[in-house]
């Protein structure tokens, strides 16, 4: 059953205050497995799932009047990565990220450190994807490799792809557990429910979109690594989503519009972790709390999506009309095609992607450049040359601008997370470890 266990904080070294000294009896949460869950949710939620369901199917079988699905899809997808990296309160906006991704391109060391680890959660994410549609099974290796893929570049490379070994904590000191918000499952527990957790994933027993969420809200109450629990919980959605082929061409930015609605996100998560027998109706009362927050933020995102698209689309004939003829398959509409999602390119970075010669590549570059669709800058301490889509990145701030606006929001949610961040915890033993929560307290 989801239980509460009574354990015990003794602190083992000095040098803090004599209140962070003290010891303390403190409540570790233990939830229930998946297996045999019979979940009961009510009829009207049911609706709001299969809605959001079918605005996921329709995001991913319409779109085909833009002649780039994929920079549609890739854009969708960053969006998506940038956001999950936001809630964990790693903040950078889309020219510092565009930037820092030409530096790392060109083999040179880019100084935004914020900047790179956002890009390891877009390339985490891209790594995802991936896995949910090239395997059947999703492994604990799978799980470590994308939680590897998250923290290699972050300040605790050490930690990556291993299950933590110690207690972790979300809010109140950082030293002990005695006033957190919430103190996941002991360490000992974890192997046993993270084999739980992924037979659930490799199974159908609910719907995709119903799974994707518990899945996350389960993840997120595990907290099996010391840092990247968030995106790695969020990651896992999108394993779901591409496995159950409910999302096989666009990943709706459901994190874009969870990041709006921080207070709903948290609440959910509190509400899922019940306290009581595996089969009380309280347990799926409190699933069905966070459910319907996740329903809802489905639903938004692939309405922001198709908004998107639009824009996209009108963005595509007004590049066009200034170019004038572009022949079928040449490297300029190549190009075209790869802006939406890739707005920042060198020549040979373009070339790569568009399958071209250089030469043709800078000639691409050069007549857009002269039609006013790309600008040349200059990035890094290497004053690297780079030609941007500034329109497309106008628009990607745009939809952020608009998701954080309070007629984009809930009525109870803050603006964009501004005022959470992520709390250092401590090991049982009382030794600090440098490393964060990897989800949110207010301060």
């Amino acid at each position: 059953m989801g239980e509460l266990i009574r354990c015990r904080w003794t602190a083992s070294f000095e040098g803090m205050s004599r209140r962070d000294r003290q010891g303390c009896d403190y409540d570790a949460y233990l939830p229930d497995p998946l297996a045999g869950w019979d979940l009961a949710l009510p009829a009207d939620l049911v609706a709001d799932l299969t809605d959001a369901e079918a605005a996921i199917r329709r995001l991913n079988n319409s779109g085909t009047s833009h002649v780039s699905l994929e920079g549609l899809a890739r854009f969708l997808l960053r969006a998506e990565s940038v956001a999950s990296s936001k809630i964990e309160g790693l903040e950078a906006g889309p020219r510092r990220l565009l930037d820092a991704e030409v530096v790392l391109a060109q083999g040179g060391d880019a100084a935004d450190r914020i900047a790179v680890e956002v890009l390891a959660n877009v390339a985490a994410m891209e790594a995802t994807v991936e896995l949910g549609s090239s395997t059947d099974t999703i492994t604990v290796d799978d799980l470590f490799a994308i939680h590897r893929t998250l923290v290699e570049r972050s300040a605790t490379p050490a930690i990556a792809g291993t299950v933590r070994t110690a207690q972790n904590w979300i809010g109140g000191s950082s030293y002990n557990p005695c006033s957190a918000a919430f103190v996941p499952p002991p360490s000992d527990t974890l192997d046993a429910l993270l084999h739980d957790l992924l037979a659930y994933v490799n199974g159908d027993d609910h719907p995709a979109l119903v799974q994707a969420a518990i899945t996350h809200a389960q993840f997120e109450t595990l907290h099996p690594f010391a840092d990247g629990n968030g995106r790695t919980g969020r990651a896992l959605i999108h394993v779901i989503l591409r496995r159950r082929g409910l999302a096989p061409r666009f990943v709706p930015p459901i994190s874009l519009v969870l990041a709006t609605w921080a207070s709903d996100y948290i609440a959910g998560l509190t509400a899922y972790r019940h306290v009581g027998a595996p089969d009380s109706p309280e347990r799926s009362t409190g699933a069905g709390t966070w459910l319907r927050t996740f329903a809802t933020a489905a639903h938004r995102s692939c309405n922001d999506a198709e908004a998107y698209a639009a824009k996209i689309d009108a963005l595509d004939a007004r590049w066009r009309e200034q170019l004038g003829r572009v022949r079928a398959n040449s490297a300029v509409e190549l190009l075209l095609d790869l802006l939406p999602g890739v707005p920042v390119i060198t020549v040979d970075s373009g070339a790569r992607l568009i399958g071209r010669s250089e030469m043709r590549t800078g000639e691409a570059v050069n007549r857009l450049e002269a039609a006013g669709v790309l600008r040349q800058r200059n990035v890094g301490r290497q004053r690297y040359r780079v030609f941007e889509a500034a329109d497309v990145v106008d628009l990607f701030t745009g939809l952020e601008r608009a998701l954080a606006s309070p007629t984009g929001d809930t009525a109870t949610a803050p603006p964009a997370c501004g005022g959470y961040h992520r709390p250092r915890h401590c090991g049982c033993n009382g030794t600090q470890v440098a490393s964060d929560a990897g989800v949110l307290r207010r301060t």
